[in-house]
């Protein structure tokens, strides 16, 4: 299982990224996989390949565009029941 927390947008286009994003949101809750969409990044649990295929597709949602930066954090674990949720309850206690 893999917990991935992926920041991608454009460099250059402007101030106002939101329609950039959106084109990558978009792919994210089109992948099917677990998600969570945050102010400054977005969470997403599969297996590594999964994440893996949906990071080429959120690159090709801004093919045209000059220049994208990412930010990929990955944590891979064997242990099913450490799940985004499980994260997130552990330290909301």
């Amino acid at each position: 299982m893999v917990i991935a927390d992926l920041t991608i947008f454009p460099v250059g286009a402007g101030e106002g990224l939101a329609l950039e994003v959106a084109k990558v949101v978009k792919v994210i809750k089109g992948s099917g996989l677990k998600h969570l969409v945050g102010s400054m990044g977005t969470s997403v649990e599969g297996e590594w390949d999964e994440i893996m295929t949906l990071i080429t597709q959120c690159r090709a949602s801004l093919r045209g565009t000059h220049r994208v930066y990412y930010v990929i954090k990955i944590d891979e674990r064997d242990d099913p029941e450490h799940s985004m949720e499980h994260k997130i309850s552990a330290v909301s206690r």
